[in-house]
């Protein structure tokens, strides 16, 4: 019997020996109700570094209230319950912001739907499409340059400075009992406790995604198999293919995430991004990586492949209550001497040392939030570093980089950067209220020199083998600060009016922006860029 046959045996006798739990329903990545995600955090059952949560496997305190719960799965305007775990919600999707600033008045607007439900109480589906219409606003101007929007595809159109982009998620969710879970759909994934990741993030466009999921004990392990798309000339980045033209590529992860404590949770990475096609043959995907349980390095040694493979550890640690300490490492290649030389030269500098060595490849996030009850409401708080070598995420081949229409499937701004943020959201009853500071330091190429920010460029064409340091080339150091108030127009629902703030400053330019309007918070796009 072969391996795939034994698989779907497991699964299928698995399927028939436990009862099913209930409703499979998503969440959406980063928006889940502060309450809500404190109640998550608190349960050790629960794994919360991996998102979206899902409504059957999620433990939440039975004293919170109903109606957050239903926002965080299943937010709607029209809902109905029907016989045999068969649901369905409804919500229009809408947005129209205007942003005056610099005596201008441009604007963002978007309409769609959202509909989610359940077939039966072990299979639930959910599915958002939205037309985006955009001005070239200064935080999406650099995306624009790029051909695509943060957090969406590539441009549709063009029509009197209104970009014009689709944006659709859909998913089916199975589970067949309460340890297993089965998802195909297109869309988003995030690894991590922070507001960035720097395993696998929902910054890039949705992906056409497999994923499994297993739970049992205080253990999860999460496999995805997804395909993504190279929009650029593996060439050259300033060249956008047509569309019949983009390069596709296949990503395999898995996620091993452990609850060691009620206070410590420690979680292992891997993930391997190969091309579809080489200058040889048409490759499709690699069967050798379909085995959910296999570690991916000894499979590229052992089929001779030049993948790009990524393992990363993810921790997160409760000190007191309700304030953790959170932490990744991303290891992309590297070699124990030329770290070891690495360290040497900031203990002791000495000029006739070789350090630096340019695929010293790895990022480090370090960050700590906390959760408060004040006047009335919940309060979080979050402060975060994030730290990524040149030439992270990148590789030989440039359509094997870790991303996806142009955007890093990691970090927003890519790599060769460090980064501190701070934020600060309060929410009471249908108010919610939220600050941010971002505070980025990034090393730009130029010249035509690969200096190792940009991860669609070959990691072929480095600026210098060694002498390779963080921040080189270029220097960027830009501080965005914005400020947002929003009501909720309807309890059961995710549309908010809101008011807000936007601005940014470096050392060539300072931008300001007041934005107000309505808007569907179903998910979260980058105005870091």
């Amino acid at each position: 019997m072969t391996l795939k046959k034994q698989l779907l045996l497991i699964v299928f006798l698995l399927s028939i020996v436990f009862v099913g739990h209930s409703q499979p329903l998503n969440s959406r990545i980063g928006l889940t109700p502060l309450k809500v995600e404190k109640s998550i955090l608190q349960n050790q059952k629960n794994h919360s570094s991996v998102q979206p949560y899902r409504f059957d496997e999620a433990i939440i305190n039975e004293s919170i209230n109903q109606s957050l719960v239903n926002l965080a799965f299943m937010p709607n305007w029209f809902s109905k319950q029907g016989k045999n775990g068969k649901s369905v919600y409804i919500q229009p999707y809408f947005e129209g912001l205007a942003f005056a600033g610099s005596g201008s008045l441009e604007y963002t607007a978007a309409t769609g739907i959202d509909i989610s439900g359940t077939l039966h109480k072990k299979l639930a589906f959910g599915l958002i499409y939205y037309r985006q219409f955009e001005n070239d606003l200064p935080f999406l101007q650099s995306a624009h340059m790029g051909g695509f929007s943060p957090g969406l595809g590539t441009i549709q159109s063009v029509n009197n400075d209104v970009y014009q982009f689709n944006f659709l998620q859909a998913y089916l969710s199975y589970s067949p009992n309460n340890h297993f879970n089965f998802e195909l759909g297109n869309g988003k994934q995030f690894i991590g406790e922070g507001y960035r990741s720097l395993l696998l993030s929902d910054n890039a466009n949705n992906s056409p995604f497999l994923k499994l999921s297993v739970n049992f004990w205080n253990i999860s392990y999460t496999s995805i198999w997804a395909y993504h798309y190279s929009i650029y000339s593996p060439n050259n980045v300033r060249l956008n293919l047509a569309k019949a033209d983009y390069l596709g590529k296949y990503t395999a992860s898995h996620y091993l995430d452990w609850n060691i404590t009620k206070r410590f949770s420690i979680g292992l990475f891997e993930t391997v991004v190969w091309q579809t096609d080489d200058s040889l043959y048409h490759r499709g995907f690699d069967v050798n990586y379909a085995n959910p349980l296999l570690f991916y390095r000894p499979v590229e040694f052992s089929i001779g492949s030049p993948d790009n493979v990524m393992i990363g550890l993810n921790t997160k640690l409760r000190l007191f209550k309700h304030q953790y300490f959170y932490g990744q490492l991303l290891l992309d290649e590297f070699l124990l001497s030329e770290i070891r030389a690495d360290v040497a030269e900031a203990i002791s500098p000495d000029t006739s040392r070789k350090s630096g060595w340019w695929a010293n490849k790895f990022g480090v996030q370090l960050g700590w939030k906390g959760y408060w009850e004040v006047a009335g409401g919940d309060l979080r708080s979050r402060v975060e570093y994030n730290l990524i070598r040149p030439y992270t995420y990148g590789h030989s081949s440039a359509t094997q980089s870790y991303t996806n229409y142009g955007q890093s499937l990691a970090h927003t701004n890519g790599s060769n950067l460090e980064e501190l943020i701070t934020q600060l959201t309060f929410t009471k009853n249908r108010i919610t209220l939220e600050g941010s500071f971002f505070y980025l330091r990034q090393g730009k190429s130029k010249d035509g020199l690969n200096y190792g920010d940009d991860l669609n460029v070959t990691n072929i064409s480095h600026f210098q083998t060694y002498n390779n340091r963080l921040l080189q080339g270029e220097r960027l150091d830009s501080k965005t600060i914005s400020f947002d108030v929003a009501y909720r127009i309807k309890e059961s629902s995710n549309l908010e009016v809101t008011l807000g703030y936007w601005g940014r400053s470096s050392s060539t330019q300072s931008e300001n922006l007041i934005s107000f309007g309505v808007r569907t918070m179903l998910n979260r796009r980058s105005r870091e860029l």
